[in-house]
C-alpha cells in the first residue's frame, strides 16, 4: 500500500495467524455485532467461520495470486497478495 508521500507499508499476515483469527471468530463477532448498526448485522451473520478456514487451507496452494489490487485516482493503492 502507498500513501500520499509514496512510501509503502507492507503487513504480512501468516496463515496461522488469520486461521487462528478465525477459529475464534465467534467470540470476536459477539463483540463485534454490540457495535454494529441493525442494518449491517445480517452481512456479518452469514459469514460461516469454518468454511472460511477450510479456505484458507487451499489458498496455500495458490502462493503469488493477487486478490485485490485497487488504485484510485489520487494514487492509493490496496493489494491483498496470498
Amino acid at each position: 500500500m502507498r500513501i500520499e508521500n509514496g512510501r509503502r507499508y507492507f503487513i504480512p499476515a501468516p496463515m496461522w495467524v488469520v486461521k487462528a483469527a478465525l477459529g475464534m471468530g465467534s467470540f470476536g463477532m459477539r463483540i463485534a455485532l454490540r457495535h454494529m448498526p441493525e442494518d449491517q448485522r445480517v452481512y456479518v451473520e452469514n459469514i460461516d467461520f469454518r468454511e472460511l478456514k477450510k479456505a484458507m487451507n487451499l489458498l496455500k496452494n495458490y502462493r503469488g495470486l493477487n486478490l485485490v489490487d485497487v488504485k484510485t485516482k489520487d494514487g492509493t493503492e490496496v493489494r491483498i497478495i496470498v
